[in-house]
């Protein structure tokens, strides 16, 4: 077939692609496929382990990957609690590079040094102002000690300036940080404020020593009592007040107890039982001990008992001799004064001393209570006295000269010559007068002598100069306290006393006083002939002639450095301690003096009087009761009572507030009130809460010389306790406020801190107290509100009052009965009169209240015996026996309402008696309800209680 040519090719086969092979041929090529099948399958295995290793490979990255993020996340989360750590710890932490850069700035170092992190960091550390030139030196040489190797863990205090200047104390911990090649890299600074800790350590030092330094002058003695054992342990300080050793000292309780004044034993056991009942509250009292030597000398003693139980109470004791000594002195300088003192008001004598009233009178009885000044001075010098005394009266001056005559009885006049100063009296503005009588000149010598005499060897030291300051005398203790003999000091002026300290200027400035006439009192320093300096206490006045020129200048010095702190502590114990002895003395007088007033107004109020008549007798009976209110309240305070409180509104008290502004103001004042409509109770008592209203609309009104408005404005308000934490006794809730505002001359800044300050005034002397402001606060807190003042600088203040709301109603005022037929008022038929047919024996020293009992008496019918004393009672009595009722008082001199009582219960057993007086504590009225009288009636009284009382007595015996 191959062959053949002529026919078509065949296709292709496999068979013709495969060589012709021997046997031996076939063998070979086997052998060769097989070898070629296992080399290929060999390279099949080869990539097979070849792609499983890449693929371990990849798996091998990714987890390497997965481990490294793993790594950056906890790293991470590791510096964001170290951040964390830093910015919340009370530790300031500071870092530093190795060029002293800050590098780390926390929270916490913002805080104490005020300056962002983003205005320190990268700056150097000794620039950025946080320390002195000092402090930059220590700061550096606290770095260069902590990089190296030996002071690695350094710890050092210093003091820093905050960026607003305060400064602070931080003590320091420095480290180092080191680099990856365990170099020092940065300085790490861990700080801890300090400054509070060093204060306080301070305070603690200077606490010490001064309590060191107290008890080794003396001034304070201390003791300890155990009641459990009934020990006492005194310290050498208290023995030495008392004159004993220490080891002589009683140590025992009832030894001790016998120390004491008998009077003053149950008190000091009273005290030490309130301490026992109440640990947290201070005992005060003033007690007499008897010392070693078997006299008594005044202590006050302080006592605080321990919190544990059965613990010891803890005393001082301060001596108060010197003190009593000084306030008998000082009572008895104005009553025992050879100038004639008397005190001006409305041109009415209020009050005058004895020797006022011998030299108007000149031997005679004494005038009327609160007469017309103007009716004792002779009739041709009246115009020019007024003259006089119009300046100080307006207030342009402080003080007048006066020369005039005083007309004496039978037509005596007597000259006097003096001055007049301007001041006040119970809180209202008065003129106090000084007078002489230079009626006898020689007397006025021989007065001189005696008085060159005292002023020579008095106790104080005085100087007189001319009005130019030369000296012209100086007595014994002056020269004793300065040092320079007379001789030294003749010619000279005090510029020879002036320490450096005091510019000359002001000695300069006030001699220029004295020779206008004003005098000047204070404390000042003073300097030695040996260069020493001592505190001293003057007072220097002008002496005027016949003109009123001033002739001579006077200063009166004490040297006060041994006594400055003591008086400074006691201060204002005294001021209060003398306000409770005044106050039930004076009560009784004030009472009196009120009750014919009271009475008058009573039976005024009885007249057909009409229009402006009737409302100034209105306001007569309000004042009367206002000022009965106020006795009252002075007889509380002496003996540490509360006053009354009661649910009351505040309008009414407005409006009466406003009334006695119409009636005391001037003209130019206008006082404008806005009150709530819904205004809520409040629980107080009525007659302080008016005087704390007065007292602000009376500063008011002294800040707007020139005339102004006092706006008076009340809402209520919601406390919360964040605005009542940081007052005394105020409870958050419900209160009423009350605005004072005035358009005067405002309260400067410094002022402000000392307005509440008792006796603090910034007014001329003798133009204020000073207590206004603080009776108000302490009225106020009494009340356990809130007073505060806004001021918004030179013109106008406002001050606040915030009273608690009351939960009760107020109580509706008591509608007053009619008067019974048994005490019908004056007029009719006088047989048909209560009083018809009774005689009554009024006994009273008090000649204006028995002359108004009398009168109102008589007007009821009753037949009126009038008795000045109990003496004359008795005589009285013995020629009236049909005396139907005595009206006697408790009080009187010689002899007294229980003595009288017993006079006349004698010659009358089955007297009936009605005892008066004007305290009602006094322990001779409480005898005098023990003897039976039949009424008791508190002066001032109401002319119908005393009506109503006399008609119960004389006709059913007094049941």
């Amino acid at each position: 077939m191959r062959g053949s040519a002529n026919l078509a090719p065949d296709k292709p086969e496999l068979t013709d692609y495969v060589p012709d092979l021997s046997e031996g041929d076939h063998a070979q090529a086997f052998y060769r496929g097989v070898s070629l099948a296992f080399m290929f399958s060999v390279l099949v295995g080869l990539l097979w382990n070849s792609r499983q290793q890449n693929k371990h490979v990849k798996q091998l990255q990714k987890q390497a990957k997965n481990l490294l993020f793993d790594a950056k996340k906890h790293e991470r989360e590791f510096f964001r609690r170290q951040h964390l750590h830093f910015e919340n710890t009370p530790l300031v932490v500071v870092e530093l590079d190795a060029q002293r850069r800050i590098k780390e700035w926390t929270g916490r170092a913002e805080t104490v040094f005020g300056w962002r992190a983003m205005e320190v960091l990268g700056k150097p550390a000794e620039e950025l102002g946080w320390v002195d030139a000092g402090g930059a030196q220590a700061l550096r040489t606290a770095f260069a000690e902590a990089t190296g190797t030996e002071n690695a863990g350094r710890i050092v205090t210093m003091r820093h300036l905050s960026q607003s200047g305060e400064t602070c104390l931080v003590e320091w911990h420095v480290s180092v940080l080191p680099g990856e090649d365990g170099q020092p890299e940065s300085v790490l600074a861990l700080g801890l404020d300090v400054t509070e800790k060093e204060t306080t350590a301070s305070e603690l030092r200077h606490e010490r020593r001064r309590y060191a330094l107290a008890t080794q002058a003396g001034a304070v003695g201390l003791w300890a009592l155990h009641p459990a054992q009934g020990n006492l342990t005194g310290e050498a300080s208290l023995a030495g007040l008392l004159g004993y050793e220490l080891k002589d000292f009683p140590t025992r309780l009832p030894r001790w107890l016998e120390l004491f004044h008998p009077e003053d034993r149950g008190r000091f056991e009273e005290a030490l039982t309130a301490c026992r009942q109440d640990a947290g509250a201070q005992q005060v009292i003033e007690v007499r001990l008897r010392s070693r030597a078997g006299a008594y000398r005044w202590l006050r003693l302080g006592l605080l008992a321990d919190s544990t139980p059965d613990g010891p109470i803890t005393g001082t004791a301060a001596d108060l001799s010197r003190v009593k000594l000084a306030e008998e002195k000082f009572r008895g300088l104005v009553e025992q004064s050879l100038a004639g003192i008397f005190i001006l008001q409305e041109n009415r004598v209020v009050y005058a001393n004895p020797k006022f009233w011998a030299i108007v009178r000149a031997g005679g009885a004494r005038p009327p209570l609160r007469p017309e000044f103007m009716e004792l001075v002779h009739p041709e010098d009246r115009t020019m006295t007024a003259e006089r005394l119009r300046p100080v009266y307006a207030g342009t001056a402080h003080e007048a000269a006066l020369l005039f005559r005083l007309s004496g009885p039978q037509g005596a006049t007597v000259a006097v010559q003096g001055h007049g100063i301007a001041s006040e009296h119970e809180g209202e503005p008065a003129i106090l007068g000084l007078v002489m009588d230079v009626s006898h000149r020689f007397a006025q010598e021989q007065t001189s002598r005696r008085l060159s005499q005292v002023v020579e060897q008095s106790p104080v030291a005085i100087l007189i100069t001319d009005p130019q300051g030369v000296i012209e005398y100086a007595n014994r203790k002056f020269c004793e306290v300065s040092g320079y003999a007379q001789e030294e000091l003749l010619g000279q002026t005090p510029l020879l006393l002036r320490p450096n300290s005091i510019p000359a200027e002001f000695y300069t400035d006030l001699w220029g006083r004295l020779r206008q006439g004003k005098k000047w009192e204070g404390e000042h320093l003073i300097r030695a002939k040996d260069a020493r300096q001592f505190m001293a206490r003057s007072v220097l006045f002008p002496v005027f002639d016949e003109s009123g020129a001033v002739t001579h200048c006077v200063k009166i010095m004490e040297d006060i450095t041994n006594q400055r702190a003591l008086e400074e502590r006691l201060a204002r114990a005294q001021r209060l301690e003398s306000i409770g002895n005044l106050a039930g003395g004076i009560a009784h007088d004030l009472n009196n003096i009120l009750a014919p007033v009271r009475m008058g107004a009573e039976f005024l109020k009885t007249l057909p009087f009409s229009g402006k008549e009737r409302e100034i007798i209105e306001v007569m009976d309000i004042s009367v009761h206002r000022a009965t209110e106020l006795v009252q309240q002075v007889l509380a305070f002496s003996r540490g009572r509360r006053s009354k409180r009661e649910a009351m509104w505040l309008v009414p008290l407005v409006g009466e507030l406003e009334r006695l502004v119409r009636e005391s103001f001037p003209r130019d004042v206008r006082l404008e009130v806005r009150l709530a409509p819904d205004l809520a109770p409040i629980r107080a008592d009525s007659t302080q809460i008016l005087q704390v209203l007065m007292n602000l609309c009376v500063n008011a009104r002294d800040a707007m010389p020139v005339g102004g408005v006092i706006a008076l404005v009340a809402d209520n308000v919601s406390l919360g306790s964040a605005q009542t934490a940081s007052f005394p006794g105020a409870q958050p809730g419900r209160h009423v406020r009350i605005r004072v505002r005035d358009t005067g001359t405002g309260i400067p800044g410094p002022v402000r801190e000392k307005i509440f300050e008792p006796f603090f005034t910034t007014k001329d002397v003798g133009k204020g107290t000073g207590l206004g402001l603080s009776t108000a606060l302490g009225i106020v807190q009494d009340h356990n509100g809130i007073i505060e003042l806004e001021s918004t600088g030179p013109q106008g203040t406002t001050f606040v009052v915030y009273l608690p709301a009351s939960p009760d109603l107020p109580v509706p005022p008591t509608v007053e009965k009619s008067p019974p037929s048994s005490a019908k008022k004056a007029g009719g038929d006088a047989a048909n009169q209560p009083g018809a047919g009774h005689t009554i024996l009024v006994v009273d020293d008090e000649v204006p209240l028995r002359q108004a009992v009398s009168f109102i008496l008589g007007q009821s019918g009753y037949d009126v015996l009038e008795a000045s004393d109990g003496y004359q009672a008795i005589e009285l009595l013995k020629q009236h026996r049909k005396v139907d009722a005595v009206l006697l008082d408790v009080m009187m001199p010689r002899l007294d309402g229980v003595e009288t009582m017993k006079a006349l219960r004698e010659i009358r057993p089955d007297l009936r008696v009605i005892a008066t007086s004007g305290v009602n504590h006094d322990r001779r009225v409480e005898t005098l309800r023990q003897m039976g009288v039949q009424h008791f009636l508190l002066k001032p009284y109401r002319n119908q209680e005393l009506l109503d009382a006399l008609y119960t007595c004389v006709t059913n015996g007094g049941k």
